[in-house]
């Protein structure tokens, strides 16, 4: 569940400045080739998970509570219940980055695609491309103003890897900094 959750708050990121380094990479099928911690799982790096880190605290108190998970949660997920709240911080009143890092770098989860998970939020009405409406909302949401529709136009082209003039899931995958391919992988 924290990896859904997670993985949704790098795309704005990643749109308004690293698409130029994101378009080199190749997309692969949902999860081949993907890097794999030591039981199998997907492999989470302590840079990944601080910038997801960083992203939920915002005070840098180095401690995430309930109220910090739901206020940046709800732009993502509307009804986040608090079972849900309270199972990401483990039963705790908070949780510390080397707490949840420990939690989340031994997982052991095979079938799961996070950019893929990502993507579902970004496309509420399973259309299979981004809703940029959705995207305005989540820009002014997270504090990074209006998008104007000028703004959203350069936002999908450049995003737009096959030119189709929509953003699909395998563009997205181009986006987002995790759950990349590994060089070298076999699965091709």
């Amino acid at each position: 569940f924290w990896l859904k959750c997670c993985f949704p708050a790098y795309s704005p990121r990643v749109a308004m400045g690293d698409l130029g380094k994101a378009r080199g990479r190749q997309s692969k099928p949902a999860g081949a080739g993907l890097p794999r911690n030591e039981r199998g799982g997907i492999l989470i790096t302590e840079e990944e998970m601080k910038i997801a880190w960083d992203f939920f605290d915002t005070r840098g108190t180095g401690k995430l509570t309930s109220t910090d998970l739901r206020k940046k949660l709800a732009t993502f997920y509307k009804n986040v219940s608090s079972k849900e709240i309270k199972f990401l911080l483990n039963n705790q009143p908070e949780i510390t980055f080397d707490e949840l890092y420990a939690l989340l770098m031994d997982n052991q989860l095979t079938n799961f695609d996070p950019v893929k998970e990502a993507f579902k939020v970004y496309d509420p009405n399973d259309t299979g491309f981004v809703d940029m409406s959705i995207v305005k909302e989540f820009f002014a949401n997270l504090g990074y103003g209006d998008i104007s529709d000028e703004d959203a136009k350069i936002i999908l082209e450049t995003a737009d890897a096959d030119k189709d003039g929509r953003i699909g899931l395998e563009d997205f995958r181009l986006m987002v900094p995790f759950g990349q391919v590994a060089e070298g992988s076999k699965d091709k």
